[in-house]
Order: C-alpha cells, then sequence, then structure tokens
C-alpha cells in the first residue's frame, strides 16, 4: 500500500522513536511535518512541529504569513476552521501506537508502534530478497542507506537496471499498489529529484519503484507481489 509511508523526503511519526520534551526532538530537528494518514488516521489531517526558539536561535526569518490567511485559528498560523474529528482521530492514533504490548517472539513488552515496525521490516527485507533472488543482484538495487538503522522499517526504494519505471507501473498497477520513484515527487515523468540527490545511478533511478509494506501486510501478500513484479520486469527486459 503506496499510502502507509513516505522514503527520505518526508518523516514519520510511528516510523521512528521521536521524543517531544521542552527542548524539542533533538538538536537536528527544526521543523517536522507529521502525516495522520500514514500513522491509521484518516487522509486529510496533519500537524507541524516547530522547534523551541527555532527561528531565533537558528537565526532565521520568521515569515510574516505561516500558511493561509483569513481567520486567527491556530494561534494565526493557519487560517480555516478547525476539522476537530479528524483532530480527534489523529490523537487517538498516536495513543495507540503508545499502548504496551507483547512481541509474539520472546514475549518482551514493547510500545505498538515498535511492533509494527519489527513487522514491517521483516516483511519489507522480505520483499527484496524475493526480487534479488528472482532477478539477481546486477538488476535490483536498494535504493536506501546501506545501515538498517538509518532506513525506514516499512519502505524500499528498490531499482531495477534498465527498466522504464512508468511501463513497469501500468503493467502491475490493477495488482500492486506502489509509485515511481519517490511519490512526493514523481509526477510528470521527470527523474526524481530526491532520486538525483541521492546519487542513484541513471540506469536504475530511470527503474525505481517506491514499494511500502504496513502493520497489517501479511506474508502471502509480499510473495505475491514480489512474483507480479518480477514476472514484469522479466517481460520488459525481453528474459
Amino acid at each position: 500500500d503506496d499510502d502507509n509511508s513516505s522514503y527520505s523526503s518526508s518523516f514519520s511519526i510511528g516510523e521512528n522513536n521521536a521524543v517531544v520534551t521542552t527542548q524539542g526532538i533533538g538538536n537536528a530537528i527544526d521543523m517536522m511535518t507529521i502525516v495522520g494518514h500514514k500513522i491509521g488516521a484518516p487522509k486529510g489531517i496533519a500537524c507541524l512541529y516547530i522547534a523551541p526558539n527555532c527561528f531565533t536561535n537558528k537565526k532565521k526569518v520568521l515569515p510574516k504569513h505561516y500558511m493561509l490567511l483569513g481567520g486567527g485559528q491556530e494561534y494565526g498560523k493557519r487560517a480555516g476552521t478547525e476539522n476537530v474529528p479528524y483532530i480527534v482521530g489523529l490523537g487517538t492514533a498516536a495513543d495507540l501506537l503508545m499502548q504496551q504490548t507483547t512481541l509474539e517472539e520472546g514475549g518482551e513488552v514493547v510500545p505498538q508502534w515498535q511492533k509494527n515496525a519489527k513487522h514491517m521490516y521483516a516483511l519489507k527485507s522480505r520483499l527484496y530478497s524475493n526480487l534479488v533472488q528472482a532477478l539477481g543482484s546486477d538488476i535490483v538495487r536498494d535504493n536506501g542507506p546501506s545501515s538498517p538503522c538509518h532506513k525506514l522499517p516499512n519502505t524500499l526504494s528498490v531499482g531495477f537496471r534498465n527498466v522504464q519505471s512508468g511501463d513497469l507501473l501500468r503493467n502491475i498497477e490493477m495488482d500492486v499498489a506502489c509509485s515511481a520513484g519517490s511519490a512526493c515527487h514523481a509526477s510528470g515523468g521527470a527523474l526524481s529529484a530526491v532520486l538525483v540527490a541521492m546519487d542513484v545511478p541513471l540506469e536504475y533511478a530511470r527503474g525505481t519503484l517506491r514499494l511500502s509494506v504496513g502493520p497489517s501486510t501479511t506474508l502471502e501478500e509480499v510473495d505475491e507481489a514480489s512474483e507480479i513484479i518480477v514476472g514484469a520486469v522479466r517481460k520488459q527486459l525481453g528474459k
């Protein structure tokens, strides 16, 4: 499901352990968008985190107007009537992720988000392994960081050498929900700026798919998706 996460260019609470204190979320984050539908809330709700003293400490210029002009809602930062049911939905989704649960292996008690992350990372790893085993490591490339500590647990940016992702998507779109490159920057057919910034070789960047799993994704679904993608890649390569 391509709505489960985003890759590289955005950050989702629930995919990483972000702890907010009176000093903010560490020293590296000035602003952060928390998108509701990526953690189980309805589509159409999000919130913006701004680090304490972000503009004064970082010597940034405070915008005269933030987003939308009009009423004085949200302390004048964003005009418009608040969508209270969706706001409640976002808060409830966050609460559910923090509820304690037990891991199936070992019986350790952890927050729900951590159990979700463990499940999704295992499925994402299997998806990549399936593709490599079927097509070969010379055809399949993981575009993400080499260290598992720097990877999102649920999102795989995978490049297929000398494959056109647009054609690939048209062949699988009725069976596998995915996108070409980074979903945030893949419209218009141009090469994704995210992939360019990541120094992905051109022969892999043009054939990149963005695949993601969710907490409810099953092993069978991952294996089925792998077979469909492998078949479409082989067809395009004439194998």
